[in-house]
């Protein structure tokens, strides 16, 4: 009796069903990974505005348009407090340093100036053999209040009938007390750097003799002096041809 056998298209048909099925199933697998799409992934609508410094803002300055722009990001990438409308920073003044990009929160602004808790210097940049000096200034005294730190000045001292310029070149290290904000304006205070023999020198001419600071120009802080005369009653009276 001969054996029944069976067609091989049979066995063809069912490898190539198989195939079929693996190929289908790898196809959706690189689906699912080029798509992001593993079930809880990230991902989204870039669509909730986020206000960001668009440069690095020191501590204590006050914000203005040009400091901030808008980003957007995904509900599931915002930063947590971070504030959506630049009316609501600009006007405020940073607590910190905000950097560049940096999303801006409430912790990082303040009110006003004032607020802000200043870090103190480790120490002030005292040349050796020098020390640091406060020496009192206004609006009459110290150049109507234009005298910033790091420029230089120059100190007119009458005492008795005689005026001449005492003291060259001053470096201001600071305005005002530690901790204030440099910025120009009518301050009480500046702190120079002179040798010790300077500051008894100062101490006796802020006792005893009527004072001025004159502000120089900053093309000259490399250039000496030109040489005064001084100026008293005769002086005077011969340069302005006064009788």
């Amino acid at each position: 009796m001969a054996t029944e056998v069976k067609p091989k298209s049979n066995r063809l048909l069912m490898l190539f069903g198989v195939l079929c099925a693996l190929g289908a199933f790898g196809l959706a697998l690189m689906l699912g990974k080029t798509s992001g799409g593993s079930i809880g992934g990230g991902g989204g609508p870039k669509n909730i505005p986020v206000v960001v410094a668009t440069r690095d803002i020191p501590p204590a300055t006050q914000l203005t348009t040009d400091m901030v722009t808008i980003q957007y990001f995904s509900s599931d990438q915002q930063p947590p407090f971070a504030f959506k409308s630049k009316d609501l920073v600009v006007g405020k003044y940073s607590a910190i340093t905000i950097h560049l990009n940096e999303p801006l929160s409430d912790n990082l602004l303040v009110a006003s100036a004032d607020k802000v808790t200043v870090t103190k210097q480790p120490y002030l940049d005292i040349p050796t053999g020098q020390v640091g000096m406060q020496i009192p200034t206004g609006e009459l005294v110290g150049a109507g209040g234009y005298i910033q730190p790091e420029d230089r000045i120059d100190v007119i001292v009458t005492l008795g009938a005689t005026t001449k310029t005492a003291f060259h070149n001053l470096r201001v290290l600071r305005v005002g007390p530690a901790g204030g904000q440099n910025t120009r304006g009518i301050s009480s205070s500046l702190t120079v750097v002179v040798t010790l023999q300077q500051a008894e020198d100062l101490k006796f001419l802020i006792d005893n003799t009527n004072y001025r600071y004159v502000l120089k120009s900053v093309k000259d802080y490399d250039q000496p002096d030109p040489d005064t005369l001084g100026t008293d009653i005769n002086t005077f009276k011969a340069t302005y041809h006064l009788h």
